[in-house]
């Protein structure tokens, strides 16, 4: 059934049935457009545009205890405001350089520096294994009692004075472009 005539003033103008075929036609180039922009737009949000994470800049700096180099530290940058924490090992001349979430600087921002020591647990000759859950030697262990490696580390006293460490008041406002921070501790 035609909504109009052919020949008269409304010519040109589709049946019903036309109408409907037309709108669902539409309807469905314009979901596909939505999927395709929802598609697009999900996968630029998981991968990630260009560079991201916080601006970044180059801190270095050299370690010493009493003017001696220091070779077991571990430096960290914390800062102020939150955000990704820097941290480095100083090499055998006591120097250090900063690295943020896999990248070398820290963030520009005030951060709190800490210095702690690299404590080496001291070798222990490994039991071993029980071959039953039955032997009271697989016991003792799955109840953590062979943990005597893990209080000979803790037991070793940190060598840096707490100010540095755990209580540090060491800060540094990091700025765009390179950074030196040497740090001595006495």
């Amino acid at each position: 059934m035609k909504t109009r005539d052919n020949d008269g003033p409304g010519a040109g103008i589709a049946t019903r049935s036309q109408a409907c075929i037309i709108f669902e036609r539409t309807k469905e180039r314009t979901m596909r457009f939505v999927i395709l922009g929802l598609w697009i737009g999900v996968t630029l949000a998981i991968s990630g545009c260009g560079d991201s994470g916080p601006a970044l800049a180059p801190v270095k700096g050299k370690v010493t205890l009493y003017g001696k180099p220091y070779t077991k530290g571990l430096v960290t940058f914390e800062p102020q405001g939150g955000g990704p924490v820097g941290s480095s090992q100083t090499d055998a001349d006591g120097n250090y350089e900063i690295w943020t979430a896999g990248k070398k600087g820290a963030m520009i921002a005030n951060h709190k520096i800490i210095v702690t020591t690299i404590m080496e647990a001291p070798a222990v000759e490994t039991p071993a294994a029980p071959t039953s859950s039955d032997d009271p030697a697989y016991m003792a262990q799955s109840a953590g009692m062979n943990m005597s490696a893990y209080k000979e580390a803790k037991a070793q006293k940190e060598p840096i004075p707490a100010k540095y460490n755990k209580s540090s008041e060491l800060t540094l406002d990091v700025k765009s472009g390179t950074n030196e921070f040497n740090i001595d501790m006495r």
